[in-house]
């Protein structure tokens, strides 16, 4: 989208406004623009946003409504910051005792039988019978990067930290309570997948 394509969405929404008139001029700034959207509402954002798929993108309304509705789950790195737990594990037991959801929803969310999420949680439960800590947590992994299966837990989960969030092997070995030399291998065993 054009700068003046941007003018323009931003008008639709209040053409009344003193600061979108100036924002329609040619000398208007990026900055101008960017206080202009955070003068606007919530609903008037969204509004926009929405207008820009419907527009732009060609979405359709089903489109649109699936990708709000969509509800992602963030996993605390914190979870993960303990010695008798696998990766796989500390999701499951993070997902059934800290957002109380259900077996079956959890193995469709991570892709797998309910029978083995069912076998993994007890088995967590039998190894750390306390809840996992819900402190504030640094990090933060979406839930849907789980449900690949190409990866193992541990590969999907140093892959993310090292490439997305740009951290050493150290870093997260610290974050894992992981050896340095088993982050290494498993992210270069998941860079050969």
């Amino acid at each position: 989208m054009t700068k003046e394509e941007f003018r323009e969405k931003i008008t639709e929404i209040s053409p009344n406004s003193k600061t979108i008139s100036q924002a329609n001029s040619n000398q208007t700034s990026h900055s101008d623009i960017i206080k202009t959207l955070k003068e606007k509402s919530k609903d008037e954002l969204i509004t926009l946003f929405i207008k820009h798929l419907k527009e732009e993108h060609h979405a359709t309304d089903k489109e649109v409504n699936d990708l709000i509705s969509k509800e992602e789950i963030l996993i605390p790195i914190k979870i993960f910051d303990n010695e008798k737990l696998s990766s796989l594990e500390s999701i499951v037991k993070y997902l059934k005792e800290n957002r109380n959801l259900k077996f079956s929803k959890i193995a469709k969310m991570l892709n797998r039988d309910d029978r083995s999420i069912w076998t993994t949680y007890h088995n967590a439960s039998k190894k750390l019978p306390s809840p996992l800590l819900s402190e504030p947590s640094k990090f933060f992994i979406p839930l849907e990067l789980f449900a690949a299966r190409k990866l193992s837990v541990l590969e999907t989960l140093s892959t993310y930290l090292k490439d997305t969030l740009g951290l050493s092997y150290h870093e997260i070995a610290e974050l894992l309570r992981l050896n340095d030399r088993t982050i290494w291998t498993t992210y270069n065993r998941a860079k050969k997948k």
